[in-house]
């Protein structure tokens, strides 16, 4: 197995990672800590309005720092590179699968993006660099990471804000906890995916990220929701 192309970690000692939404999420109040080499918004300085968002509204969160790395080969070789390394992770079309630390979400037989939190990132790239070093074949591994832009949604009114700028279905019935589209997201290409049962993640373009936070902020303003931190967010989904 070659891997063609797999990069090392996006962010040097001593150097913080910022989000493209750091600016509007500064504005909206943001509390800033440096975590596993990113600067994240940690809080908006009222937890119980946070917590009353994520309990009874709307709310968004950045999630940029989460790392992304993209999976290209043939599908055979694919499937098995994701089933070693995703601890025997099968994928369906439209179904990610969370194991080994990051969700396996396919986009197409032959390509697959794969999620998580920074501080599993390393485990992850090594579990996929000795699946591939067992298989017959190439591969490529990018890490696109700082290729895109990710917000979460979460609260019982998640699936309404999303409906506000999307018109991919994200009603449980017909897309459970897994489910990932590709499709339009705020008029540009991008991708949801239902992390949780109030839970949404959206994926756009890295130079996206800017608009995509003015569009959904304008859209959980009106559905009476905000900005959470990654402190909230953590615990919401503990």
């Amino acid at each position: 197995m070659s891997l063609a192309f797999l990069t090392p970690d996006a962010v040097g000692d001593g150097v913080a990672a910022r989000s493209p939404m750091e600016r509007l999420a500064r504005a909206a109040g943001a509390r800033f800590e440096l975590r596993e080499g990113w600067n994240v918004a940690a809080g908006y300085g009222d937890r119980v309005r946070e917590r009353a968002f994520l309990a009874e509204g709307a709310a968004f969160a950045d999630r940029c720092h989460m790392f992304k790395l993209e999976l290209q080969a043939g599908s055979e070789v694919l499937a098995g590179i994701v089933a070693v390394a995703g601890g025997g992770a099968a994928l369906e079309p439209g179904h990610a699968v969370h194991a080994g630390g990051a969700w396996w979400c396919p986009v197409t037989p032959e390509r697959v993006l794969v999620l998580g939190e920074p501080g599993d990132a390393a485990l992850v790239r090594g579990s996929v660099a000795e699946a591939a070093s067992g298989a017959e074949g190439t591969a490529t591994v990018v890490d696109v990471t700082s290729g895109l832009a990710a917000l979460a949604l979460a609260g019982p009114g998640a699936g309404e804000l999303l409906a506000r700028f999307c018109a991919i279905d994200v009603r449980p019935a017909v897309m459970p906890v897994g489910a990932f589209r590709p499709g339009s997201v705020a008029r540009t290409p991008g991708y949801v995916m239902r992390d949780g049962e109030d839970r949404l993640l959206v994926l756009v373009g890295w130079a996206l990220g800017h608009y995509l936070w003015t569009v959904v902020a304008d859209a959980a303003e009106y559905l009476g929701g905000g900005p959470v931190g990654a402190d909230a967010l953590s615990a919401a989904s503990a």
